[in-house]
């Protein structure tokens, strides 16, 4: 288990994740009458009908088991007896009420003419809209992350998500020069605690009735990037570190499709 322990380390998944990882293949281990390295896949479907019949797993489960067996197959570079292989009923879908890039412009011009002079929570909101950034995302970054001469910013990786290297919009840099040369000198860059956060969610939801939570608002930038420039590019730009959890976003974009549909061509 040492080089796939290191293998799963590669990946940067979470140690406490990792020896869960260890402990399902080794229970598959145990399951087989034979080496890991000469499994069918019709062993692996029958473990995982073990899996559901003997230990009343839910497809959720069998599906994770599946997904841990797969990395497994991945490490030792054989050909994957996991592969093509899936459990349905088990995809999550992700879905919101999509604001169009209109709305998004409409939203962040709307803040930044009411408040004005509030120039961290215009540039948070800004990040949010534009850059899709998550929490944990905007609150972790530094002065040395943002280039106002080419126009970046510079995302850093975390537990749950890649790191990449956005473009900023125009406006933008003007909010980040006029942000950064009024910030005190021990400042944090962008943070705000949790609570402040709630309260200003319920303060935008007054100002901008469409604005339903955060999570709404990278989910609609993240559609916008599918329809306008794929799936791949999309992924990155989210962070996502696999294109399975881009394409769950494929689902809002049906919905605003089935809206665009029911508004100009109703039944």
């Amino acid at each position: 288990m040492t080089e796939f322990k290191k293998y799963l380390q590669s990946k940067n998944i979470n140690p406490k994740t990792i020896e869960y990882y260890c402990k399902r293949v080794e229970a598959f281990k145990t399951y087989l009458a034979k080496d890991l390295e000469r499994v069918e896949k019709k062993d692996i479907l029958n473990y995982l009908q073990f899996l559901q019949e003997n230990r009343n797993l839910s497809n959720r489960t069998r599906q994770q088991t599946l997904g841990i067996l797969r990395h497994y197959y991945n490490h030792l570079q054989i050909p994957n007896p996991t592969n093509l292989l899936n459990i349905r009923g088990t995809r999550k879908k992700i879905l919101y009420k999509i604001l169009s890039i209109e709305e998004l412009n409409e939203f962040t011009d709307l803040y930044y003419n009411s408040y004005r002079d509030d120039l961290r929570n215009n540039l948070i909101l800004s990040l949010i809209v534009y850059q899709g950034l998550k929490l944990s995302e905007w609150k972790a970054i530094k002065i040395e992350d943002i280039d106002l001469i080419k126009g970046t910013i510079f995302i850093s990786e975390t537990r749950k998500s890649n790191q990449r290297k956005l473009s900023l919009q125009a406006n933008q840099l003007g909010l980040l020069y006029a942000y950064l040369r009024e910030k005190k000198e021990n400042e944090e860059l962008l943070f705000t605690s949790t609570p402040e956060l709630q309260k200003w969610a319920i303060k935008l939801r007054k100002l901008y009735p469409k604005f339903t939570d955060f999570k709404q608002i990278r989910a609609s930038i993240i559609t916008y990037w599918i329809q306008t420039e794929g799936l791949r590019k999309a992924q990155y730009k989210a962070g996502h570190r696999y294109i399975s959890s881009t394409e769950n976003y494929l689902s809002n974009d049906l919905e605003s499709l089935k809206d665009d549909i029911s508004q100009f061509h109703p039944l």
